[in-house]
Order: C-alpha cells, then structure tokens, then sequence
C-alpha cells in the first residue's frame, strides 16, 4: 500500500474548498475507478480551459488535501493511489528501470515496450549523465527491487501520466513511481513517439520529488522544467508545440500565473542563453526559494540580470511564424505561433494606460505613416516584480506609455525621430526594448541608466518594500552592499543582485544581519561593483 506523504506536502498547506475538493475528487475519479480498473474517460481540463496532459498535481494536490475528505472518500482515494497490479514486468538494458505491464485486455501495452525501454534509458542518462541531476532515490524494494518503477495503464485519451510520490525521506523529498498510458491513442503526439517524451517528462518529475522539493504553489515550474525535458532529450518530437498559443495570446500574464506548459521554451532560450546549468541550480535553490527568486538568483549567479534576460526573452518569442530570422532566435521559431499584442494603436493614440502583472512581458505595437510606408514600433515592456510574483501576482501596475516624434525632455530616444516615456518614471522594476520595422534597435536588452541617488528617500517600512542603491553592473552580476549606522557600526552586508530595468540598481528590504528592522535614522550605505565603489546617506523611519 501507498504510504501517503502527509507531512511532505504541509510546504506550503493548501486546503481546498469542498468544492474544489469534490472536484479534484470526481477527476480522480473520472481518471481510476477504485477497484483499480482503469477505463478510458475524457481527459484533464484545468479551471482556465487548459488541457494537462500530465496528471502529477492533480494526484498532488489530492493527496495534499486527504485529510480533509470524509472518511468514505479518503478510503477510495487510498484504494486508488496506490501501485497499479500487473501481471508482467521487464528491465531495461542499463538496468535502471522496471517496467510493469499486463499482457492482455485493454491494459496491454500497444506500443513496443523494447523501445520504450530504449527511451527510458535515454532519458535517463540525458538528464543524469549529461545535465547532471542527481537520481530519484532508490524505494526500498517497493517495486520488487530499487529500481526506478513505470506502470503502464490505460489512462484514456489526452492523459499522458503522472509521477506519484511514494515513500518520504525529508521533509521536501520522496521516493516516486510513474504510472503512464498504456497507448497514447487519440492524444497529440500517438504512439512510441508520446511515450519516448512522457518518459523525458515524467522522470524529471522523479527527480524534483527525490531531490528537490514539490511545492504546489510552484507547480507551474515543475511542469515547465518537465516539459523542457521532453525536447532536450527528444529534440525531433514536438508535443510541447500544442500548448504555445496559450503564451503567445496571454504574455502580458504573470509568469507565475502560467500552467507551465506552455512556458518550456523559456528553458530553450535559458539554455541557448546562458546554458543549462543556470536550470539546475535554480533547482539546487528551490528548497530554500519560490521558483522565479530560484531562476532570478540562478541567473545572477551566471552573471546576468532576470530582467535583462526575460526582455530578451521578449524579442526571441516575437520572431516566429513568418518573422523568424534564419539562423538566430529559437531554431524552431518558424513552427511557433505569433506574438499576440496587448494594444495595436496609431502613434497619434500615444499616451496608452496599460496594467502590468508581476514578470511580465507587454508588447505595444505602433504605427505611424513613414518615409517608405507605413512604421511598426514594437515596445516591449518587462515588469521586474519578482516579489509580487511570488506575494499578489494577480498585482496590476498601471503604466502610463508615451510615443512621440519630438524630441521631448524627459522622453528616452529610441531610432529615428521616435522618442519613448513610461510613468511612473522612477519605477525600477520595469524594462523597455524596441522592434523598429521588425529590427531590434537595442538588441533586446532594456536600455538602462546608471541611479545615481538612493530611492526612495527617505525609506518607510510602512509604505516601502524596497529600497534601491546606486550600483555599476559587475561581471558576476552581484554587488556587495555594506549599511553602516552614523557611528560606522555595520548593520548589514551581503551580496545583491543587479537589476538592469530603465535604471540600474540593487536594492535590499530593509533588514539587517539579524533580519530586523533599523531604528530611525540616518545610515551610511556603500556598494562595490567589482571594485567600483558607490557610497552615500540615506534615511530611514521606523
């Protein structure tokens, strides 16, 4: 029987409504009748109208919940989860892996199970050998020997699988199983071709569980990284291309907001970027960290800026379709959907009053009559509030965004005659890059400013989450930061990342070396960039 990891998944404690209680239950349901029967049903459709086609959170979050279903539910929950009974198993030839089958009725496989084990194997040493993720830890014999276990099942059409933990080791990590359909007929990708990535997928959902952590609040992350895994180990099969309009349409959403799904290619370009190992170390720190401060400090680490990257991001996604560029970009760019843009005005509607949501990318597209035709401005506008991402991603930021063709005080050139404006002006946390006529003019990259003033001024606890130093961009992308009281006492010291937005910067919470707030008064701070040294007064209320 399933020993169910209760305590495992209180980081962080989600208790449903018994609505969505009943509701996580019917899927269930739906999914597996109790006598561990399976029968083909209709497949998993989540709240927003997204097909999932990997069942992990579902099984996850039901299990997070069991203690708050009564107790004739929690017994058919129990029934249900638990390692399907088959009547064969096979190894795999690197003898990493038990394949369980039956060989007869609706549960027999209809897929080469030689290739299966193939694919299995691949994965794996993709993904451990190569990447270098740690293994999922051995089950004690739980599957007849400490091997890692796949069932196959008939799951029904459009459900792929799903990673089931199983047995605790840590507070954050388990033992796990994959339990995956048994013949992938009718779903977007059909045949060996479905398992080989379902197998890429599911095992890194092995991975997270026996390493890392799951954490139901950042489902979004494991299912991207997953989903990355399918084309990093099966670059020629393209399951992950069904759920890209679903971004495409909808950038201007947080990123925190997203299935996860339909964000794999933010691993492809964080990969073709800065290389995959600024993945895996976002894993390293997702114990300790939300996934999007985990992928920001991954980041730094690697020397860049989160938001440098994501409006970079920004440029890469809107040269597909018929606007790839050959050769640059994602390399599959021309099989993805095109850019959707929140507003398409004439520069004569210029100022436009957009919402943001936390980490997100905008896009506004201009026109104006020009010396050959017709002028496309594209701007793309990246909100860097990573801690509302994480707090309130629902948070809209209203941004008031200026166009003009005069060159007005206060207005950021951009090419040409074309001149910009975003209030709220200081606001650090966002970028800006530009598309003239379907060529970037800034490379992407936001155009920033060095500060060369403390913000705000004076900082309140009551009113400020942040406040900001001046600070030069260092190779390593962090900055020491030193806070001394009047009395040259240091308070504080530690290593921040750069933000690279419309200004560049660092910023801290206030808190000193023992995480408390500083009485009121007047503080001496001190960046060093790489040897280049910023230092000043600021005030602080309490």
């Amino acid at each position: 029987m399933i020993k169910l990891l209760i305590a495992f998944f209180l980081v962080p404690f989600i208790i449903c409504s018994s609505q969505n209680l009943d509701s996580l239950y019917n899927k269930l349901v739906e999914l597996r009748n109790p006598s561990n029967t399976f029968t083909i049903k209709q497949k998993i459709i989540t709240s927003s109208g997204v097909h999932e086609k990997c069942l992990t959170s579902l099984i996850n979050e039901i299990k997070l919940n069991i203690n708050n279903y009564s107790p004739e539910k929690k017994m058919v929950i129990q029934s249900i989860l638990q390692r399907p009974a088959t009547d064969t198993s096979m190894i795999t030839p690197s003898g990493k892996f038990r394949i369980h089958y039956n060989t007869s009725g609706n549960q027999a496989p209809a897929y080469d199970l030689n290739l299966l084990a193939k694919a299995a194997d691949s994965s794996y040493n993709y993904e451990i050998n190569i990447l270098g993720y740690p293994p999922p830890p051995p089950d004690s014999g739980a599957g007849g020997d400490d091997r890692y276990d796949i069932y196959l099942q008939n799951l029904g059409s459009g459900n792929y699988a799903y990673t089931e933990p199983d047995q605790q080791i840590t507070t954050n990590t388990s033992t796990s199983f994959i339990v995956m359909d048994n013949s992938f007929v009718g779903d977007y990708t059909t045949g060996i071709d479905a398992a080989r990535v379902t197998i890429a997928h599911e095992f890194h959902h092995g991975i997270q569980f026996g390493n890392y952590i799951f954490r139901e609040s950042d489902r979004y992350y494991h299912e991207l990284t997953s989903t990355s895994m399918e084309t990093f180990v099966y670059g020629s099969i393209h399951d992950y291309y069904q759920y890209l309009p679903e971004y495409f349409r909808n950038t201007q959403n947080s990123f925190s907001l997203n299935t996860g799904y339909d964000l794999a290619i933010w691993n492809i370009f964080l990969r073709d970027q800065l290389g995959a190992d600024v993945i895996k170390r976002s894993w390293e720190l997702m114990p300790t960290e939300r996934a999007i401060s985990a992928i920001s400090d991954a980041i730094s680490e690697a020397g860049s800026s989160f938001i440098t990257q994501f409006n970079l991001f920004g440029q890469w996604t809107y040269f597909t379709g018929r606007r790839t560029v050959p050769g640059k970009y994602f390399k599959e760019a021309a099989n993805y959907p095109l850019i959707t843009p929140a507003m398409i005005l004439n520069i004569s509607q210029s100022p436009a009053t957009l919402l943001t949501e936390p980490v997100s990318n905008t896009f506004l597209l201009f026109t104006a009559p020009g010396s050959s035709g017709t002028d496309s401005l594209v701007s793309i506008i990246t909100n860097n509030d990573i801690a509302n991402s994480v707090n309130n991603p629902y948070y809209d930021l209203q941004i008031s965004y200026s166009l003009t063709k005069t060159n007005t005080s206060g207005y950021r050139y951009i090419i040409g005659n074309y001149y910009s404006q975003m209030e709220p002006v200081n606001n650090l946390l966002l970028g800006e890059s530009d598309i003239y006529n379907n060529v970037p003019v800034n490379n992407g990259q936001p155009i920033s400013s060095e500060i060369t003033y403390v913000f705000p001024q004076p900082f309140k606890y009551s009113v400020n989450n942040y406040i900001y130093f001046p600070a030069k961009i260092s190779s390593s992308g962090l900055v020491n930061l030193y806070i001394y009281s009047v009395d040259m006492k240091l308070v504080y010291s530690g290593q921040k990342p750069v933000v690279a937005g419309s200004k560049i910067a660092i910023y801290w919470n206030g808190l000193d070396n023992n995480n408390k707030k500083l009485a009121t008064g007047v503080y001496i701070y001190l960046t060093d960039s790489g040897g280049t040294i910023n230092k000043g007064k600021f005030v602080v209320f309490n």
